[in-house]
């Protein structure tokens, strides 16, 4: 008996150390699990005019990876497994190519809830170990009878029965609305309630582009770094399959390879693997040659490098939708053959980022690498960015390269609020909040505002009861509010958030009491006379006592009133008048002198010569 304890002790000891050496880690990957819906009916002749739908659908059955499971259902007034739910092989693939073509648009009705429930045959409760998804392709509404209320009777069962119980076995529903005439709110519901993508489609052209984001979001597949149409493969991929997007149906893509030699569609290589739309050219190679690939046709940022291969990528779980301000945790870990790579003097080589990109905006975040769960972690919150966030993996080593493409949808508030400015003194602005409710639980939400008046009061306040307005103080000189926003709730999938939305901001005009009352103080206001400078107390002091005692026994003397103030200005011009006027009459009177004084010379001088004149 001894002996046995020790042999199970010893026996428990070595698992314990191959655990933790990483030597019996596996992954935990689920297997992917997806169920294609295809709306047929009528309507889909004017919106799918070129019966797009085929590509898109043979696209994505075609990158399907190996051991998936799916199927593919049609639908108008009936139901039609057209590829049925099956393992994923190259038969399967080959099969659902060639069923695709059946695709047409001869149903009467769109018989959406019937497509929902036998599509979801063998998902009863949830499973781990699966990631399940619907693709659920539609251009019309609920529609299985001429009668209306029976339609409404039929909807109102899909969001209140049939969507619990796919909510409840862990089913993602992407949903895909290819018409304006599509019931966006009921597809809307199907995606936000069991974390899946929505997409609105305008035409059928962007139908191949939209089902890839979609695979994405619905399926795990690594794939290669590809810059300007060239990509480099290691010695650990088996197989690599490449998507090229044409703009041209008459393009024709090529592949060179590491030592020149080109591959194309006419090309006998048993290897290869060539299937052509005219929208795009996948290309499966088996066994690729290892070095610097090239593809030689035209760059789109769409085109894929998806491989297979013993070394791999598990990304933990990544949501669909989030709130903007709600945190994201990333964490990566590196496979081998399906096994936690853990040896120091790998990882040590390897670099893993993240790349954001935001309409184009694009940003990196490194990866931090915790040698504890062996795994790279990134944590980082939303900003107030509101729409489509694209995230790329990247993880680069001396001997290999690797990618994984996700996208979130980024919703804004959740709250939407509006306000009613006041135009009274006496009557406050009001801040009404109604709630999203179809992406978070109402009665779950915890909401404060910091309220900041235009004179720098702030004002805290907790939210009680958002159906009533919140009352904010009128400032009859008006200017700008800011009001912030906590928001703390559980979402619709019953993730808890907390979430600082963007600030209220907006702005009051004075009110008409106040401008009113300002010009009537402008008028009464009277003119303000300047004070005298008084001189300081002891220089007065000073010159008190310094006043001769004569001066200080003088009678005061009576001040004289003030006189009214003379304008020195009119005094002056007549003064310069004046004188102008005496010096004309000095200059007259001058030139009069002179001519008298002239005249009585001439006189003095006569007189003289007569008096000489008697003497002689």
């Amino acid at each position: 008996m001894k002996k046995l304890k020790i042999l199970t002790l010893a026996l428990v000891t070595s698992v314990l150390t191959l655990l933790s050496s990483g030597f019996l880690q596996a992954a935990q990957q689920a297997k992917p699990d997806v169920r294609l819906l295809i709306d047929i009916s009528g309507s889909m002749k004017k919106n799918d005019p070129n019966n797009l739908r085929v590509p898109a659908l043979q696209l994505v059955t075609n990158l399907l990876p190996q051991g998936a499971e799916a199927g593919v259902w049609a639908f108008g007034r009936y139901v039609n497994m057209m590829v049925p739910l099956a393992t994923v092989d190259a038969q399967w693939q080959n099969k659902a190519t060639s069923t695709a073509k059946k695709i047409n648009s001869a149903g009467l009705f769109t018989n959406i809830g019937g497509v929902l429930e036998k599509a979801s045959y063998g998902w009863s409760r949830p499973d781990s170990s699966e990631k399940r998804s619907m693709i659920l392709l539609t251009d019309g509404m609920v529609d299985i009878s001429k009668d209306a209320s029976v339609n409404a009777r039929e909807r109102d069962k899909i969001l209140t029965q049939i969507l619990p119980k796919l909510k409840q076995s862990g089913v993602s529903i992407h949903t895909i609305a290819l018409s304006q005439n599509a019931d966006h709110e009921l597809l809307k519901a199907l995606s936000t309630q069991t974390d899946g993508w929505y997409q609105a489609v305008d035409s059928a052209e962007e139908l191949q582009k939209v089902f890839l984001k979609i695979f994405e979001q619905s399926t795990e597949r690594d794939s290669l770094p590809l810059t300007d149409n060239q990509f480099k493969v290691d010695a650990s991929i088996e197989e690599m399959t490449l998507l090229v997007f044409k703009q041209d149906p008459l393009e024709e893509s090529k592949l060179i390879t590491p030592d020149n030699q080109i591959i194309q569609s006419s090309t006998n290589n048993k290897s290869v693997r060539w299937f052509t739309t005219a929208g795009y050219d996948l290309i499966t190679v088996k066994s690729p040659q290892s070095g610097d690939w090239k593809i030689d046709a035209k760059v789109d940022p769409d085109n894929r490098v998806m491989v297979v291969s013993k070394l791999g990528l598990s990304i933990g779980k990544v949501p669909n939708n989030l709130l903007a301000g709600e945190a994201i945790n990333y964490e990566a870990t590196l496979l081998e053959d399906g096994e936690v790579i853990t040896k120091p003097d790998f990882l040590s080589l390897v670099e893993a980022k993240l790349i954001q990109n935001k309409d184009g905006q694009t940003s990196r975040l490194a990866m931090f690498f915790d040698s504890g769960s062996h795994k790279f972690k990134q944590n980082f919150f939303t900003d107030s960015f509101e729409g489509v966030l694209d995230l790329t993996l990247e993880v680069k080593s001396p001997t290999f390269e690797r990618t994984r493409n996700h996208a979130i949808n980024i919703y804004g508030s959740p709250l939407i609020h509006e306000v009613e400015i006041s135009e009274v003194d006496d009557l406050p602005h009001q801040l009404s909040f109604s709630v999203r409710d179809d992406i978070v639980k109402p009665e779950s939400l915890k909401v404060n505002l910091t309220i900041q008046h235009p004179d720098g009061e702030k004002q805290y306040l907790g939210v009680d009861d958002l159906a009533m307005p919140v009352s904010i103080r009128r400032l009859p000189e008006g200017g700008k509010y800011q009001i912030s926003v906590d928001v703390k709730g559980e979402s619709i999938l019953g993730r808890n958030f907390s979430v600082s939305p963007a600030p209220v901001i907006f702005e009051a005009q004075p009110t008409a009491q106040y401008l009113a009352s300002q010009q009537q103080e402008k008028v009464e206001e009277p003119i303000k006379e300047e004070p005298a400078e008084q001189e300081p107390e002891d220089v007065v002091e000073k010159k008190e006592e310094s006043k001769p005692e004569s001066e200080e026994e003088k009678p005061e003397i009576a001040e004289q009133p003030e006189t009214e103030a003379t304008d020195w200005t009119l005094w002056l011009y007549i003064g310069l008048a004046a004188n102008l006027l005496l010096a004309v009459l000095g200059f007259f009177g001058w030139k009069l002198i002179k001519k008298k004084g002239r005249q009585s010379s001439a006189l003095m001088a006569d007189e003289l010569a007569i008096d000489e004149d008697d003497e002689d």
